[in-house]
């Protein structure tokens, strides 16, 4: 019992700055908006989701749990799903909230503020390419024994983020499953 202690206090303390990483981009409230079933083959292994009231669609592993996130503050955010890896901390978090910034220049600005904010350094960034949209990718450790995977894409007035999240000794193992729920993520 005393050895899930730690790793209970890490899930506790990666699902505050998963919350902390949602508030930094507007908060949630509103409905969830309704996912509609496949519309095309899908990867082995994988669900296909598309929400055609916020025009965007992704794939997320089919033995994941599914989540979604209720309101929390602010009128922005208006959709907000995580995904959980059962028995791990593995997460991912998709938010699309109401956006204002237009360029990805002021996506970069506004995420290394609020990393700077609470001390995180950024082991990796860049811009990415996915599916002909343009975004901004960050890699960075929330707390020392876990990492976390960013990505942020502006479009049709919102942000669209997936925070990809893990302990950092697992996170090699999960990064192919990271790249792929970023590549397959389509805003209409």
């Amino acid at each position: 019992m005393g050895g899930k202690r730690p790793i209970l206090g890490v899930i506790s303390v990666l699902v505050a700055f998963l919350v902390m990483s949602v508030a930094f981009m507007g908060g949630c409230t509103g409905e969830p908006s309704p996912l509609e079933p496949p519309t095309e083959p899908v990867t082995p292994g994988y669900i296909q989701v598309y929400d055609h009231k916020l025009s965007y669609g992704f794939k997320y592993p089919k033995d994941w749990e599914t989540q979604v996130i209720e309101a929390v503050d602010g009128e922005d955010t208006e959709s907000v799903l995580m995904f959980t890896k059962p028995g791990t901390s593995t997460t991912l978090i998709v938010t699309v909230k109401l956006s204002n910034l237009t360029r990805l220049e002021e996506v970069k600005e506004e995420i290394k503020e609020a990393l700077n904010k609470v001390g995180r350094t950024i082991l990796k960034e860049r811009e990415v390419i996915v599916n002909g949209r343009e975004g901004y990718e960050v890699i960075y450790k929330p707390i020392a024994a876990v990492k976390m995977r960013q990505v942020v894409f502006i479009a049709n007035g919102k942000s669209y983020m997936l925070v990809c999240s893990t302990a950092e000794l697992l996170y090699d193992e999960y990064e192919e499953i990271f790249s792929h729920v970023i590549n397959s993520l389509v805003i209409e």
